[in-house]
């Protein structure tokens, strides 16, 4: 009987011993309600882009795209125009304009680089720190004689640039199943 009653009050001194330990290396409590209070991401989803790329003054195929951004709540709701058209003008002015991809090393492409440019493009045009992530959902190349052709094996030769990724609500439903 006094066995059993020394067990237990070793089982209790070490659970109070161990929850103590817990409260006290945990640190102190405004530091983690800081910890937690970081500005909350809103998803803001993009469009598919079919973008021509054009060579000697001709079309020889389209990159298809979809980015989407996450933004900082608050910055937000200070603007007053849709993030949407930002993101179309970015990914135009990187995969057409200045020309960012080159096909025959496409797969060597630099995804975070293009990530980068996007964000700092979009911010720079906002003129603050708006965007906090990109998304590359999808870029892929279709070549314009690929579309052209009458064979179906054919127009599935698309090229993958870039492995799309789940945006944020995407990833918490395939999380679940």
């Amino acid at each position: 009987m006094i066995k059993i009653l020394l067990v237990g009050l070793w089982v209790c001194a070490l659970t109070l011993g161990g929850v103590y330990a817990a409260v006290s290396f945990s640190g102190k409590p405004g530091e983690n309600a800081e910890a937690k209070a970081e500005t909350p991401s809103e998803y803001v989803a993009g469009e598919i882009l079919s973008l021509p790329v054009v060579t000697d003054n001709a079309v020889t195929g389209y990159f298809l795209a979809k980015v989407s951004v996450t933004v900082d709540s608050e910055k937000a709701k200070k603007v007053h125009v849709p993030i949407a058209p930002y993101i179309t003008d970015q990914l135009f002015g990187l995969l057409v304009g200045d020309k960012l991809i080159n096909l025959p090393t496409a797969g060597s492409f630099d995804v975070a680089g293009l990530k980068t440019k996007v964000k700092d493009g979009i911010n720079g045009q906002v003129g603050e720190e708006l965007v906090t992530g990109v998304i590359v959902e999808q870029l892929d190349f279709l070549s314009k004689a690929d579309l052209n052709s009458g064979d179906p094996k054919r127009r599935s030769s698309t090229i993958k640039i870039a492995e799309g990724e789940k945006p944020p609500a995407a990833k918490a439903a395939g999380a679940s199943h």
